[in-house]
């Protein structure tokens, strides 16, 4: 019977501890942000890109949900044909020092990488990605904010050829919080 009695409360502090550990809540609930980047890629060259994303808190403002699309245009293949690519991440972010001024945090996720090229078949594919950054808050909602990210990732071509898109990613964009 005393068993039963401490499972019991130990199962009903648990059920408390985690209610109150998930219901605080966050400072700031929405970021929504948009960034130049560039994308230097093994087989194909190195391009200029623009991004947009969001960002919800999950249970805490220490770790982040974060979804981007981005798009880069033209990149040239070799033998006149060029590919342009559409990444569509989702992902976490790690914020060790939410409040602070200067906000470091890393981020790593899974990608869908649309690709479509000018002359050749290339498939679209799944890949990943890791990454840091450190955002700025000079103004009450705005925050200015720059990250490196390596994508590692392959599409498949015509022929069985497999175009290797892995890479280092630099973003540098605008995030405002709502």
């Amino acid at each position: 019977m005393t068993c039963i009695m401490k499972s019991r409360r130990f199962h009903n502090l648990l059920v408390a501890g985690l209610l109150v550990a998930t219901t605080g809540a966050p400072a700031t609930a929405i970021d929504l942000y948009g960034f130049g980047s560039y994308w230097d890629r093994g087989d194909a060259d190195g391009k200029w890109g623009i991004g947009l994303g969001g960002s919800l808190p999950l249970f805490t403002d220490f770790l982040r949900l974060d979804g981007r699309i981005a798009f880069y245009e033209n990149s040239d293949l070799g033998r006149g044909d060029d590919l342009t690519m559409t990444p569509v991440d989702l992902g976490l972010r790690v914020h060790p020092l939410p409040e602070s001024e200067f906000d470091p945090y890393a981020l790593g996720g899974v990608s869908c990488i649309y690709a479509d090229a000018e002359r050749s078949d290339v498939d679209s594919s799944f890949g990943a990605y890791l990454g840091g950054g450190v955002a700025w808050d000079p103004f009450a909602f705005v925050r200015l904010f720059g990250e490196v990210v390596y994508r590692f990732q392959e599409l498949d071509g015509e022929r069985g050829r497999q175009i290797d898109v892995d890479g280092l990613t630099g973003n540098v964009g605008v995030r405002v919080s709502f």
